[in-house]
């Protein structure tokens, strides 16, 4: 037997190292989540940037890494009809509360107790997955796949578009479309995660932030939410040049196909029922006050440099109906639903903030039509 000398600094040694490394190898077994579970943001949202939106957004995310309210176990399958949105920003609503975002108002609506006969008296659970800054419709495939031996649902509702004309624009509308869509761009915590000796890249380290972050109930604060969009409206004002075309947009068009047609066979897998709800967009001969909440379809990134160069947004509601066009054709092609929004929308400001996104008032439209469509699918199966 080793003396006490010996064997107690091996055990203080060796000791934390082999539980750094056993913490490393049960995070390699771990899921991917495109939210960090248990996230609580609450945003006091910049009243002189988003004028009329409310002061206040909570930002909840539950234990499955979705913005939504914690799933219902997995006992009640048969009582609870389950649906998943995927996207960008615009089915993100970042800038609404919960409850307020169309994904949130769906599920209002769906538990309403009329709409709840409609569904056989199931209760309704929306989640939603969308994020801003993932929306290229290659990152909404790229995170269903990764996702889906885990989440199954009665619906999945993609919205996506807008994303992929921004970010081609952005790098100066190139002829083949860079992939930026790294894991851990696309996923915020994920079992792909790399460590090092560091204090703070230790696995155990990320081990009582991950536990932390999933059991406290404290909220993070951000005030001023929004306070960017002035100085990257007033950028825009100021622009050098205002295109009013691209060079072929083939390529960026191509990426779209492939990356919706992926995710919409990704989805059929994980759903008896895919809704493509095509992006709409906020086109109308715009007065000067619409036009000044304008911001992005500048040649640059406007959060980070300085853009002289934008392209019109005539060219860019081509562009949009271009997609949206060929999101139907898919959708036709693949037999999977899809919904218009473009004829039932107000185009104004009560429904839009800028170009793409939407007021409590526009989600709440987006909601209501999203929501029929749904029940009105239902009881046709029925």
């Amino acid at each position: 037997m080793l003396p006490p000398y010996i064997w107690i600094p091996l055990i203080v040694i060796c000791g934390p190292l082999l539980l750094e490394l056993c913490v490393r190898a049960a995070f390699r077994r771990g899921e991917y989540y495109v939210w960090k579970p248990g996230t609580r943001m609450r945003l006091g949202i910049d009243p002189k940037a988003l004028p009329g939106m409310p002061s206040e957004a909570r930002f909840w995310i539950n234990r499955d890494g979705e913005r939504g309210d914690d799933p219902p176990p997995a006992r009640d399958d048969a009582s609870v009809y389950r649906v998943l949105v995927v996207g960008g920003s615009a089915a993100e609503c970042y800038f609404l509360d919960q409850d307020a975002s169309w994904p949130g108002v769906v599920q209002e609506r769906l538990l309403r107790a009329e709409n709840r006969e409609r569904l056989g008296g199931r209760r309704a659970h929306v989640a939603n997955l969308a994020r801003s800054g993932t929306g290229p419709t290659e990152a909404v495939a790229r995170v269903l796949e990764r996702i889906r031996d885990r989440s199954r649902c009665d619906v999945i509702l993609i919205m996506a578009g807008a994303a992929d004309i921004v970010n081609w624009m952005r790098h100066g509308t190139p002829s083949e479309i860079p992939d930026e869509l790294s894991t851990d761009f696309l996923f915020l915590q994920h079992p792909e995660k790399r460590f090092g000796w560091h204090p703070a890249r230790l696995a155990l380290v990320e081990l009582l932030r991950r536990l932390k972050q999933r059991w406290s109930a404290a909220e993070f604060r951000r005030e001023h939410v929004g306070k960017k969009l002035i100085e990257t409206r007033a950028m825009r004002a100021r622009a050098e040049k205002i295109k009013d075309d691209t060079p072929d947009p083939a390529p960026m068009i191509a990426a779209y196909e492939s990356g919706l047609r992926r995710a919409v066979e990704v989805a059929k897998t994980m759903s008896e029922r895919v809704l493509v709800v095509r992006q709409p967009w906020f086109e109308k001969d715009h007065t000067d006050e619409e036009n000044a909440r304008f911001w992005n379809c500048g040649e640059g990134y406007p959060y980070s440099e300085d853009v002289k160069t934008y392209f019109s947004m005539a060219v860019t509601a081509r562009l949009m109906q271009t997609l949206s066009d060929v999101g139907a054709r898919i959708c036709e092609e693949a037999a999977v639903e899809h919904l218009d929004l473009m004829p039932t929308l107000d185009r104004s400001l009560r429904t839009y903030y800028d170009f793409f996104h939407f007021t409590a008032e526009g989600a709440s439209d987006v909601a209501d039509a999203v929501s029929e469509v749904i029940l009105k699918s239902v009881q046709e199966r029925a």
